[in-house]
């Protein structure tokens, strides 16, 4: 059986593990996150790097940094995971949901110029994929708003976009590093920083509201509470995790890079005859291999295709159900509001297949899982 996805391990985690262990440094802030946060840092512009449990966590920290509250509106894509906008509905905030672009499944600057109004003061991408042609033109756009943008970068470690790293364009971003990611600590995540001002805030709520941290760098002489905060620290030992799988990027983005192509040259040609349509990667990104993802044609039954594919030992996987339409959001919905009309998400939700992509494939999986899914839509279209 293809898996779906798994945890690849990098050479050196056991060593770095057993060492963490032997240390007898395992909470958080040990050597193993400076490490990690070090190479982060590297990879995406020099941000300001804090370590997190979860990506969920990170965008809470976001949120409470940034003081977001009832009286602010946010602006996010309605196609993405439930964290990127409980982080901002936990707070209170009025949630506007955006539209994605047919082609990169993300919202662009179209779908967020539809939805600003005078009232946003946050704005929060989720590149899917790790794919986005328009960030830079959202910052500016919020730049020239006094909007504060943030990213969720979930799937974005490793893209680009206009020559510059995604999770280096909003003054704060998330990182998530779940057993799905390209990088994996099991459960981990990531705050970027890029405006220094927000930096000094971030550290003292991550450390349950107090300057502890400034006060272990000899910056203060004693720690105090300074606000109200949370614990959002990534322990060490899986911080070892996280820096030997870091330490093997290079090599593990090359694999799966050529697994991602091998599905393209395997499925680019057949768009046309099966009524497919695989992401875009438009002129000026870099997708970051993260998934391989498609729409199928309205005729195909995605439930059954999935089973099919099941059988022919291959996993593979719808994804996000559209928030706008969520149980959730009929509930909290002011009386006599109507739900907002986001055609593209709504024709993408039930459409979009992801197809297997992790480190322990090789190519023939790729093509093994290429020719189920040829086959899978085929033998629909006859109806057998």
């Amino acid at each position: 059986m293809i898996l779906f996805t798994r945890h690849c391990s990098a050479p050196n985690e056991t060593r770095y593990v057993s060492e963490s262990l032997a240390s007898g440094h395992t909470e958080g802030d040990g050597p193993f996150t400076r490490m990690a946060s070090r190479m982060l840092s590297e990879r995406t512009a020099g941000a300001r790097v804090l370590l997190t449990p979860s990506g969920t966590h990170a965008l809470e920290l976001a949120a409470l940094t940034l003081d977001v509250g009832p009286q602010d509106e946010v602006v996010l894509p309605s196609y993405t995971f439930s964290s990127t906008a409980n982080a901002f509905a936990l707070r209170g905030a009025r949630l506007r949901w955006a539209d994605v672009d047919p082609h990169t499944f993300s919202m662009e600057a179209p779908q967020l110029e539809a939805a600003l109004t005078p009232r946003t003061t946050v704005v929060v991408t989720m590149p899917y994929g790790g794919v986005s042609q328009d960030t830079e033109r959202i910052a500016r756009m919020c730049a020239a708003r006094g909007i504060r943008l943030v990213e969720d970068a979930a799937h974005a470690l490793f893209a680009t976009t206009s020559g510059k790293p995604l999770g280096s364009f909003g003054q704060l971003s998330a990182l998530s590093f779940h057993r799905s990611k390209n990088v994996s600590c099991g459960e981990g995540g990531a705050l970027l920083i890029t405006d220094p001002a927000l930096a000094v805030r971030a550290e003292i709520l991550r450390e349950k509201g107090t300057d502890r941290s400034r006060f272990l760098r000899g910056e203060v002489d004693k720690y105090t509470w300074q606000e109200a905060g949370s614990s959002w620290l990534l322990a060490d030992v899986l911080a070892a995790v996280l820096a030997a799988q870091l330490e093997h990027a290079e090599e593990s983005q090359r694999h799966r890079m050529a697994l991602w192509n091998r599905y393209h040259e395997r499925l680019v040609d057949q768009q046309g005859r099966l009524g497919l349509q695989l992401q875009a990667t438009p002129e000026g990104t870099q997708h970051p291999a993260h998934l391989f993802a498609l729409r199928l044609p309205a005729h195909v039954n995605r439930a059954a295709l999935i089973q099919r594919m099941a059988g022919d030992q291959v996993r593979v996987a719808s994804h996000y159900e559209p928030l706008h339409l969520s149980p959730l959001q009929a509930r909290v919905r002011a009386e006599g509001e109507t739900t907002p009309g986001l055609p593209e998400t709504e024709a993408l939700a039930p459409r979009l297949l992801r197809l297997p992509l992790h480190g322990g494939m090789s190519l023939e999986d790729v093509d093994h899982a290429s020719a189920a899914l040829i086959r899978g839509i085929e033998q629909g279209a006859r109806g057998s």
